[in-house]
């Protein structure tokens, strides 16, 4: 062994870095780091087994005993590590509870830890902070005193206006005494002194209502915009859009603070709720008779199908829907715009009929029908998306005020608020929440009627087993009476599922709904003024028996509400070539619920504390969550995936502009420099620059293709990297207004994009040059696309390079062996020790393997001209466990496309046969490729409508 070193002398320390530490031991100072306890707490004592070896024969009952002792020695050693202190008490807190001052303020953690917290801190000489003794910053103390003024102002104040109601109180007392003594001494009658009744206001018609007043002390904080009835719930758990940047003039929730992608892909479809309050949706009132009603939807296009046609809502199949059983989900159209000027998607729920079994006897001709059908007035509640509202509004409007009868249009948006709930456990929820009216104005109900069928719901795990769009409608009483919520219980013997079976699938609701007393105003407005402070709740909770909840009052409010139930359809099917329309297993169905605006607060509450039998509660869900519910469904968003509206450009302008701004803030050695972007080698050509401007989607760029002053320069003299660059840099565009839509783009809906695309003749054969259509992207093989990645069809000027996309398909002949597309990507390697004819099998079976991404041979992304659209959002799927995408293409390039398809395959027969052929093919094969903003690498994917 070589010798050691010989030890450093004290002089050589003198010139290292590190300080020594002292020579002198100091107890008084404090120590550096907490003493390490769980040590000695998790060594659990064990014994030998050979004990209960004796010449090699074994002993039994020693072997059980020793066993024995090990095992207890086990459980003594897990309590002791758990007693251990081996997490401070502000880490057992769950994620969603822990606050970033828990670590030196008591207060912070629970009440039921706040005892060992204290113990640890103490222990360790934790400097704790408390209000009182904190030393207030300069900006504190300027608060303080300004409060201080501000509470003697108002001290002042109120000292005043006590002093002159005593004033007029003591001078309204002797002029009723004067007033007394003159009737007496003339005995004259008191009718001179009636009171008058006030009048009821009349509703303004067609006037854009004004958001309620604020308090005082939130006034200035919505000048310029409105707050949500459970902002204050939301300004403490969620990130809401900035005070001087408003969405849709409110305050809106982005995301909760909390990490939630995850957390919301599980409680939207596998265990628990997500909730939103969507009470920025605004709400249209229409008011008249039938017939003017249902001539100014006919205008709106409402009910359209492919061929321009509504008269599936006006005939058998839309009855439900008249009679308000039922709710219909479709797009609105400007007049005489069909199918190109598409406003917005939008809902539209009819008031139930009241109707006897004496009106039914009474109806016997078709003439007395006719004439209550023009006299008797209904009641329909439109439902759009705030981005368009001033659209849809301004067109209700106009219509209105066209027909024959009146139409009263009115502007409920700050009167009726929403909820929409998903996930499993949402039926539960709120089934815990909205408990029917009871006491004596309300007899008992029969197991037909609303309220009964609410309360068999117990054991729905998913809305959408309900009817399609079903409806019902009852009153509630106060939540804040039943707080907080206890868990349903749910029956599990058979026969109760049974039961349930049989609810769902007759639906007795359809017979037995009245009238919603939500569409009646003075319903709403006494609902909302009889509603109790919280003091008068608490009052009543303090009297009631322990473990009681008060006992209903004939005073207590009685809520309106209204539910219906809505579903996705799953993007993967095709309606047409005998391919029924089916809607995806593992989408979830969506509660959304209507009540009076101020109400939305109590019942938010009791929503958000129910206890799921799942365990947990309703997690909160903000902009971004609903974005994400829809995305995994594979149902576009409106306004962002809808940019062929006006407000989807709106939308497109104000990201693009952020997605700009973020970009511009990065150091340029950290961002994308879109001018170098390596396209590959087309042609013989390199191809360097993004197309258009890589932090939007440049419909601009795709409608109008290349700058011409450019794209005429003679190819042979721009060859250099530089000067391509150049070539292909998109020129400077004058700031395009959000309010006014450029380049005549329009959104086509998707049964008119079908018929289209599947070759049958369409009504009226629309102008398609600038129509887009939303798709569904899904990749077949790796990658995930993005927002703002290019979608490309098929190249068409390059055979060679379509075949090789062709190639990469997993369901290709060379791929149908293999089990997934991982495997046909990766393909096996040999053995080491393998003979050599495996290893020459092996190497033929990988040269007919299709290329991977990044190899030399992997072919290039297709040129300008085959560029077809955009994703406005793309991420990975976690529904459907690979990367997806929601986009907008061009129609006109699609069609292009498969035109010169056809002419080079050579489709026998009529242009008509022609393309029904290609059509039947492109069908099945919808074969596309998306390119990543800032990025050469292509992948092959399948485009679907959605």
């Amino acid at each position: 062994m070589a010798p050691k070193p010989p030890p450093k002398s004290p002089a050589s320390n003198r010139n290292t870095k590190r300080k020594q530490p002292s020579s002198t031991n100091n107890t008084a100072q404090r120590p550096r780091k907490r003493a390490k306890t769980h040590n000695d707490a998790r060594k659990i004592s064990t014994q030998l087994t050979s004990n209960a070896f004796k010449n090699g024969d074994l002993d039994v009952d020693k072997f059980v005993k020793s066993r024995d002792y090990e095992i207890r020695a086990l459980e003594e050693g897990i309590g002791r590590a758990k007693k251990g202190l081996t997490q401070r008490a502000f880490q057992q807190v769950p994620r969603e509870l822990r606050r970033r001052t828990a670590s030196h303020n008591v207060k912070r953690v629970p009440t039921r830890l706040r005892g060992r917290a204290s113990m640890e801190m103490r222990e360790d000489n934790t400097p704790t902070v408390t209000a009182r003794r904190r030393k207030p910053t300069a900006h504190m103390r300027l608060r303080l005193e300004t409060v201080k003024r501000l509470r003697t102002l108002g001290s002042k104040r109120k000292a005043e206006k006590k002093a002159a109601a005593e004033f007029e109180a003591v001078l309204v007392t002797s002029d009723e005494a004067g007033a007394a003594q003159a009737v007496d001494s003339k005995g004259s009658s008191t009718s001179k002194h009636a009171t008058v009744g006030t009048r009821i206001p009349r509703v303004k018609q067609a006037t854009l209502k004004s958001p309620p007043l604020p308090p005082a002390k939130f006034r200035k904080r919505q000048v310029h915009k409105s707050w949500l009835p459970t902002h204050l719930y939301h300004a403490k758990r969620a990130h809401m859009t900035p005070p001087k940047e408003p969405l849709w003039r409110f305050a809106v929730p982005l995301t909760p603070t909390m990490k939630s992608y995850r957390p919301t892909h599980r409680a939207s479809g596998t265990r628990g709720a997500v909730a939103w309050d969507m009470s920025y949706v605004s709400t249209i009132g229409l008011e008249g008779s039938e017939e003017s009603i249902r001539k100014l939807l006919d205008d709106l296009r409402a009910g359209v199908n492919a061929n321009g046609k509504a008269a599936d809502l006006w005939e058998e199949r839309g009855e439900k829907w008249r009679c308000g059983t039922r709710t219909w989900e479709g797009w609105l159209f400007e007049k005489d715009g069909w199918p190109t000027k598409a406003i917005a998607p939008a809902t539209v729920v009819w008031c139930a009929k009241q109707r006897s079994h004496e009106q039914v006897e009474f109806e016997t001709s078709a003439t007395q029908k006719a004439a209550k059908k023009h006299k008797e007035k209904r009641k329909v509640l439109i439902r759009v998306h705030p981005s368009a509202f001033f659209q849809v509004w301004e067109e209700v409007v106009r219509l209105s005020k066209t027909q024959k009868t009146p139409i009263t249009v009115e502007d409920l948006r700050f009167e009726i608020g929403s909820i929409e709930i998903t996930g499993p456990g949402s039926t539960e929820a709120l089934l815990g929440t909205l408990r029917p009216s009871t006491g004596p104005d309300y007899p008992q109900q029969g197991d037909d009627s609303p309220e009964a069928v609410w309360k068999s719901l117990t054991g729905v795990s998913n809305p959408a087993s309900l009817p399609p769009n079903a409806i019902i409608a009852f009153t509630i009483s106060d939540p804040r009476l039943h707080y907080p919520p206890r868990t349903v219980t749910i029956p599990p013997d058979p026969a109760s599922q049974q039961k349930l079976l049989e609810t769902l699938s007759n639906w007795p609701v359809d017979n037995t709904q009245p009238p919603a007393a939500l569409f009646n105003r003075t319903a709403r407005l006494t609902s909302s003024r009889s509603l109790p402070s919280q003091k008068a709740i608490t009052r009543r909770r303090s009297l009631a028996a322990p473990g009681a909840y008060p006992s209903p009052l004939a005073e207590d409010p009685k809520i309106p509400v209204l539910l219906f139930t809505s579903r996705s359809p799953s993007p993967y099917h095709d309606p047409h070539f005998g391919k029924k329309a089916a809607l995806s297993s593992r989408n979830q169905g969506t509660w959304t619920l209507l009540l009076p605006w101020k109400a939305v607060l109590p019942v938010w509450y009791s929503l958000m504390y129910y206890p799921l039998s799942s365990g947990g509660n309703v997690r909160l869900g903000g902009l971004m969550e609903k974005r994400q519910v829809c995305f995994e469904a594979g149902a576009p968003w409106f306004p962002g995936d809808f940019p062929g509206t006006a407000a989807g450009w709106s939308w497109e302008v104000k990201e693009r502009k952020r997605r700009k701004e973020e970009w511009q803030k990065r150091p340029k050695g950290k961002r994308t420099e879109w001018t170098s972007v390596d396209l590959g080698v087309f042609n013989n050509e390199r191809r360097r620059g993004e197309l258009g401007d890589g932090w939007s989607c440049d419909w601009e760029r795709l409608v109008n293709g290349p700058p011409k002053d450019l794209t005429t320069q003679d190819p042979e003299k721009a060859t250099d990297g530089k000067a391509a660059a150049c070539r292909r840099e998109p020129p400077a565009k004058a700031p395009v207004s959000s309010a006014v839509h450029p380049f005549k783009l329009c959104h086509l809906p998707a049964p008119s994009a079908s018929i289209l695309l599947s070759s049958d003749p369409l009504t009226g054969e629309p102008d398609i040059t600038h129509a887009l259509t939303t798709v569904c992207i899904t990749l077949l093989t790796r990658g995930v696309p993005t927002t703002c990645a290019r979608i490309y069809r098929l190249p068409s000027n390059n055979d060679e390079l379509r075949q090789q996309w062709l190639d990469l398909d997993p369901a290709r002949p060379h791929n149908k062996n293999k089990n997934s597309a991982r495997k046909a990507t990766l393909p096996p390697k040999p053995a080491k020790d393998a003979p050599p004819h495996v290893q020459q099998q092996l190497l033929a079976a990988s040269l007919l393997e299709p290329a991977r991404a990044g190899e030399k041979a992997y072919p290039v992304a297709p040129d300008e001209v085959d560029l077809i659209g955009f994703v406005t959002t793309g991420n990975f799927n976690l529904g459907e466990g690979r990367g997806t995408g929601i986009g907008s293409i061009l129609l006109f390039k699609v069609l292009e496309g498969r035109k010169d398809l056809a002419k080079k395959e050579g489709f026998q027969g009529s242009e008509y046969e022609r393309r029904v052929q290609m059509a039947k093919r492109e069908m099945r094969e919808r074969f596309c490729i998306v390119r990543e903003a800032g990025q050469g690498l292509g992948r092959l994917g399948r485009w679907a409508r959605t």
